[in-house]
């Protein structure tokens, strides 16, 4: 049992009509309103009305004013009256089945002298009411469906009822706004003995129960003709359609059932121009003997085709997480494929239904679902809502399900591409692509930017898988990430290249060097690799820092193949020729010599000279084929062009044989007599 705080006021005369206790204090403008609203309803006291009912919303301050009025007729003054006031929260106004309960709270005070019991909260014990529905020859019966055909079948406004008592609609009237689902309970405004027209800011109460003899006065009166005219209430028909028969049957019952239920589920704003959609709704529903996710979509359509009503019945069918009394939910891909592709789209809100972050969570969830609801998604037109769901699920989509969707439809794999490209990092799916992997990669091509990190990570998805023969295209696309990924593969183990990559690879020499240097503790093997690409093209990375190479020479040449060490000898030494930093002088002392020597044994391979060619002098055609004079006077150029002090030509050339060679050589090189001089 929950118990709940309701504040309360008393209000009654002393001296004139004021508060003379309450639990509570409001300000002014509040306090004037709850003063006016608790005076006597008219002028004079009618036979019949000697005590009444008023309830209105204070929503500024989210409360709910529900009041007793009695006339006190022992006050010496006439037209003097206690009310008694209760403040419901706005949150307990859903927490009470039946309103009814709440007169039990009121208390009338027995005279000026027995002000005592209202300065204080009172503590409301929630409880299911123990009273029965009300029997269908019972008067109220009657009253209950003529107030349901006159506020939601006819939909008028300010009604106005010719009572003969106070008490004649009371338990009616108390029924019917017990039945309000919680948001129109706050706003339901009434009084059931109204003695002239009642209500505030410029509007009369919803409902107003008066003598029959001040019917035609309250409607003609000033405050009447100030908004919309006033509704008589109007009398139901004997045949009423399903949804009314059981909307009237639920409110005669003080707890309510199915239908309430139902309705405090769906409805969410406090406009009751949709109660009969939500009854008919309710209706159709509760009869259906079973209900697929289409026919429910169909339905709610046809009751609230704009998309910004009847969220909170769209919410608790198509929504995320919600249970509904006495349903079983659809399963959420369920939910989702049907969403996305009922022709009735209009009806619903993407945004607010979270569809898109509904296709993220269930990629995340449930792999097995997000795979079938995909591939429907992919064989069907989709609607709007379809494409943020399928939006969603691409931005949550991984490997795993990309895999499983498309083991039996591959077809979709390019799609899949060009929606979430992160995809293509993936081996497994170049795998499965089979003969579509080069349409895979056009999916990727098509995006205008891709972040490195992922083209670098698709070089490296194309060597796992066995699609080298794709790797030119993606070297010419994205460049330099692509390198990286490339000889990130090679040192993780990998097999060697295919001449085709390799070659393609010869146009991104300044991207191998800057890997180089950023890896110089990568493998022998990777910064050989990547020697042989470069190498002839050392004029494109001469101004990088020698040393990675250098110290590789010295290992090869100390431990390693000597055929390798002599490669890395005449790039090194073309570097040097170059003036490589840091100490290209030093390149070259310690180069030089070895490889003069092996082209004077006619040792040096033409793949090794192919670095050098480009780099010394040419000789008249005749004389060209003689290697070691070319290297020679590529030497004494070196040193003109770079003002090396002369002294070191002897460090270069140590041998005495090709030192007096050199010399000679110098004589055919512009600048090499002057410089010769400087020590001869």
């Amino acid at each position: 049992m929950k118990s709940i705080a309701i504040q309360q006021t008393l209000h009654g005369y002393s001296e004139g009509h004021r508060l003379l206790d309450g639990s509570v204090k409001f300000a002014d403008e509040l306090a004037r309103l709850i003063l006016r609203m608790s005076d006597l309803s008219g002028s004079n006291v009618v036979s019949g009305f000697e005590e009444y009912l008023t309830g209105y919303p204070v929503e500024s301050i989210n409360l709910y004013a529900f009041a007793k009025t009695w006339y006190a007729s022992e006050m010496p003054r006439p037209g003097c009256v206690w009310t008694h006031t209760l403040f419901i929260s706005g949150s307990a106004m859903a927490e009470i089945p039946d309103l009814h309960s709440l007169t039990s709270l009121f208390v009338r005070p027995q005279g000026p002298k027995s002000i005592t019991e209202y300065s204080k909260p009172i503590q409301f014990e929630v409880k299911q009411t123990e009273a029965v529905a009300l029997s269908p020859i019972n008067g109220t019966h009657v009253q209950v469906a003529d107030l349901i055909e006159t506020l939601y079948a006819q939909n008028k406004e300010n009604v106005l009822i010719a009572a003969q008592s106070s008490r004649s609609y009371e338990a009616a009237l108390i029924r019917v706004w017990s039945q309000q689902w919680p948001p129109l309970r706050k706003a339901f405004s009434f009084c059931t003995g109204a003695l002239s027209s009642r209500g505030f800011a410029g509007k009369p109460f919803d409902v107003q129960c008066a003598p029959p003899t001040l019917v035609r006065e309250i409607t003609s009166s000033t405050a009447a003709k100030q908004s919309t005219e006033m509704s008589l209430l109007v009398k139901s028909d004997l045949q009423q359609a399903a949804w009314f028969v059981r909307a009237t049957d639920d409110a005669l019952d003080a707890n309510g059932g199915k239908f309430r239920q139902l309705l405090w589920e769906f409805a969410d704003v406090p406009d009751r121009t949709f109660y009969s959609r939500f009854a008919q709704f309710i209706d159709k529903f509760l009869n259906a003997s079973e209900r697929t996710v289409e026919d429910l979509i169909a339905m709610v359509a046809e009751m609230f085709p704009d998309a910004d009503t009847g969220f909170g019945l769209k919410s608790a069918f198509f929504g995320h997480g919600r249970e509904i009394p006495g349903f079983k939910p659809f399963e959420e891909g369920v939910i989702l494929s049907a969403l996305a592709s009922t022709p009735h789209y209009e009806a619903f809100n993407s945004e607010a239904l979270l569809l898109r972050n509904r296709g993220s969570d269930l990629c995340n969830r449930n792999v097995e679902s997000a795979r079938q609801t995909i591939s429907k998604l992919f064989r069907s037109p989709v609607n709007r809502l379809g494409e943020d769901i399928l939006a969603g699920m691409i931005e949550a989509i991984n490997s795993v399900i990309a895999v499983a969707v498309t083991a039996e439809q591959p077809q979709f794999l390019p799609m899949l591409f060009r929606a979430k490209p992160e995809l293509g990092v993936s081996p497994e799916l170049w795998g499965a692509a089979g003969d579509r992997k080069r349409e895979l990669f056009e999916s990727l091509i098509s995006h205008p930017k891709l972040s490195e990190e992922l083209t670098q990570g698709i070089g490296l998805a194309l060597l796992e898988s066995d699609s080298e023969f794709l790797l030119k295209r993606a070297l010419e696309t994205w460049g330099q990430p692509v390198v990286f990924g490339v000889l990130d593969w090679m040192t993780k183990g990998n097999g060697p290249l295919s001449d085709r990559s390799l070659g393609a690879l010869t146009f991104h020499v300044e991207s191998i060097a800057k890997w180089i240097l950023a890896h110089e503790g990568a493998p022998q093997r990777v910064i050989i690799s990547a020697a042989h690409i470069i190498a002839p093209f050392t004029y494109q990375f001469r101004q990088y820092d020698s040393t990675v190479w250098l110290r590789t020479f010295r290992d090869l040449a100390t431990n390693g193949n000597q055929t390798e060490a002599n490669y890395f000898a005449a790039m090194i030494l073309a570097l040097g020729f170059q003036n490589a930093p840091p100490e290209a002088l030093n390149l070259v002392e310690e180069c030089f010599e070895r490889v003069h020597q092996v082209a004077w044994n006619d040792a040096l391979p033409d793949e090794t000279w192919l670095i050098l060619d480009p780099i010394v002098p040419h000789l008249w055609w005749i004389h060209d084929w003689d290697k070691c004079e070319r290297l020679r006077r590529g030497l004494i150029e070196a040193f003109v062009k770079f003002h090396w002090p002369v002294i070191k030509l002897a460090d270069c050339v140590k041998n005495e044989a090709f030192l007096s060679k050199v010399i000679e050589s110098a004589q055919k090189v512009d600048g090499g007599r002057d410089l010769l001089s400087q020590k001869y």
